[in-house]
């Protein structure tokens, strides 16, 4: 199993699609799911791990739960689209603490940004202060989750 290559070992998937449902399995349950013993399971998921199929494991915590209950995409329009320009953009908003994810788009705009914020002023704040001080953005727009 190499990096980057789609796992289709029947085990393998298997051990991903349990492990995304609950990262807390035990690994003697897992071995049970797969039939196999618990050392070949936790072998296997070692690989797994070790060629970027398992990015990490995390805990899904609420955006309420942590004063965040405001879920914003921002839909973002460059000015320029050179292959600089977009990996400048790329980086300056891999640095801003509020950008959750971003996804590079088709369509009318180049970049999809979700940000989590405590409210609307928290919001107007990151998209005037931030955002919008970012060189090359030619227009933005805001999506709210209701």
């Amino acid at each position: 199993m190499s990096k980057k290559e789609k796992i289709t070992e029947p085990v393998n998937v298997a051990l991903l699609e349990a492990l995304a449902k609950n990262a807390r399995t035990p690994v003697k349950e897992l071995a049970v799911m797969v039939g196999k013993s618990a050392t070949a399971t936790y072998e296997r998921i070692q690989k797994l791990e070790a060629t970027g199929a398992i990015q990490g494991y995390h805990a899904r915590v609420s955006d309420w739960a942590i004063g965040k209950p405001l879920t914003v995409f921002a839909s973002v329009r460059l000015k320029e689209h050179f292959k600089e320009t977009i990996d400048g953009f790329v980086r300056d908003i891999s640095r801003i603490e509020e950008v959750e994810e971003w996804f590079h788009i088709t369509g009318q705009h180049d970049f999809m940004l979700r940000v989590n914020m405590s409210g609307i002023q928290d919001y107007q704040h990151f998209l005037t202060e931030k955002l919008a001080s970012l060189p090359n953005i030619a227009t933005v727009q805001s999506l709210m989750v209701l």
